[in-house]
């Protein structure tokens, strides 16, 4: 089982992630991340509209169990989170959340 926490700080370490909502949608549009990763409290309107443009884009999605804050801590950063775009995922596994979801 992946330890999504950690891996997630070793692909904000390692790798490139783009945080929030207007910044994972815009590089959705412009270029294609490998993952995204949505808090589970994300309002229904957001996670509609990345889940739609992700789809389109062929780009996984993958919620995470927690709410914006414990993603904001996972991530080690002192605000809420709600989406997230793994562009480059570094030495991190993170990507095998997908294969497990």
């Amino acid at each position: 089982m992946v330890d999504i926490s950690r891996e997630l700080q070793v692909a904000i370490s390692t790798g490139k992630v783009v945080m929030g909502f207007k910044e994972v949608k815009k590089t959705i549009l412009t270029s294609t991340p490998k993952l995204v990763i949505l808090a589970a409290n994300a309002p229904k309107w957001a996670k509609e509209d990345v889940e739609y443009y992700a789809k389109l884009a062929g780009v996984p999605v993958f919620i995470f169990p927690g709410s914006s804050i414990e993603l904001g801590a996972a991530a080690k950063r002192p605000h809420k989170i709600m989406a997230l775009a793994v562009i480059d995922p570094g030495q991190s596994e993170i990507l095998k959340l997908v294969e497990h979801a």
